[in-house]
């Protein structure tokens, strides 16, 4: 049940899992370093659940200590965070003066021991001049950089986390129909994405963006304000949002006023037919190797021509956009059951030719299983002109 509750119940078995791999590594505490961002809040908030909007934070979580410290860099932001989190709302400070001492000053009180300090995001956002200043802080203390192991914690879901994903799942599948209704030849796309963007903030969604292409290549960016339908366009719109809940999906949908020409409805269908075929190689025990395999000769034997990869096929998602390797970072990183994949096959073909075709699947030992009612005919979408 998503509840605030069912949140700090399930966020106390997180800090349980960190703490065990905490005590594995023999590190007395550990400071997490996150910044307001998509793609750089999640470590934060898979242990505190604080949502940042702007500036830096660091948690700091002692190896025997259930609640973790928060240090903020503004006051206004301590506030909204004392308001959402799951920590004692009182450990939600915003030291003044120098954020890095106070973070350092309150790492010391639990370095005790071996005096080993574990560091969280160290090496992903953390600016020459931060770490010099943790590095003076902290002399005489041992950091240890634990960001792939604290984000191997966090890429296996919780039922609640789950549940988080598959109400976001709903969501933005929903949210392609908004896009319907509002669309029209002669519709500012602008309009109808926030149209779309409105609808998803409604639910408590705090991030994100809609995008699109419509020159039949797979790169969707936001368009010019003034850009309107045409009745020839097809359409490859996107949605990559935040759940509120702060869980990280993308999705897609062609949409085109009149029935698609058959060279692009083939290769639609090329498309789905290589999330068919590589889902089903997703399992536990698998690579993401074997997904952008079958992802490349489901096209190929159809006849397309595969001329390389636009985007990975694939990577673990959650409260991060991605909180792990990708296909094309670690193509040898293996699946483990209760990973969620933001998926979507990056084969590009000549002359950048393809379809982004986005949606989340969960791995399990017979394969991918999806997260959303996004089924496949739900991918395409005609138009009233």
């Amino acid at each position: 049940m998503l509840t605030q509750e069912a949140l700090k119940r399930d966020t106390a078995r997180r800090v349980k899992r960190v703490q065990a791999m905490m005590k594995d590594m023999d590190l007395d505490v550990m400071i997490i370093t996150g910044q307001a961002m998509p793609g750089g809040m999640g470590g934060i908030r898979y242990i505190t659940n604080a949502h940042l909007w702007g500036g830096v934070a660091y948690a700091v979580l002692g190896a025997d200590d259930p609640y973790p410290w928060l240090q903020v860099w503004s006051s206004y932001q301590a506030v909204w965070s004392r308001n959402e989190t799951t920590t004692l709302p009182e450990r939600v400070l915003s030291p003044y003066e120098d954020i890095i001492a106070a973070t350092a000053d309150n790492a010391k009180e639990y370095a005790t021991g071996s005096k080993r300090i574990g560091m969280v995001n160290m090496s992903k956002l953390m600016g020459l001049g931060t770490y010099q200043g943790f590095v003076k802080e902290l002399a005489g203390y041992e950091l240890v950089e634990v960001t792939n192991e604290f984000n191997e914690i966090r890429q296996i879901k919780s039922p609640f986390e789950l549940e988080a994903i598959q109400q976001n799942g709903a969501i933005l599948d929903s949210a392609m129909d908004v896009f319907k209704d509002v669309a029209g030849v002669g519709v500012r796309y602008w309009d109808a994405c926030a149209a779309v963007e409105g609808y998803i903030k409604s639910f408590g969604a705090f991030w994100g963006r809609t995008k699109l292409a419509i020159d039949g290549t797979p790169y969707t960016v936001p368009t010019p304000k003034d850009l309107r339908m045409g009745r020839d366009d097809i359409i490859n719109f996107e949605i990559v949002y935040e759940s509120p809940y702060g869980y990280w999906l993308e999705m897609t949908t062609v949409f085109s006023f009149d029935p698609l020409p058959d060279d692009v409805q083939a290769l639609l269908d090329g498309y789905l037919a290589a999330v068919e075929a590589s889902s089903a190689v997703a399992k536990a025990g698998a690579a993401f190797r074997d997904i952008s395999d079958a992802n490349d000769k489901a096209l190929r034997d159809r006849g397309f021509p595969v001329d390389g990869k636009h985007t990975p096929d694939c990577h673990s998602t959650g409260l991060d956009g991605s909180d792990g390797p990708n296909s094309m970072s670690g193509p040898d990183f293996v699946l483990k059951s209760n990973m969620v994949l933001s998926y979507h096959p990056g084969t590009v073909l000549e002359n950048d030719r393809g379809f982004l075709i986005s949606d989340n699947f969960l791995v399990t030992p017979e394969g991918a299983f999806r997260l959303s009612p996004h089924h496949a005919d739900r991918y395409y979408m005609q138009l009233e002109a």
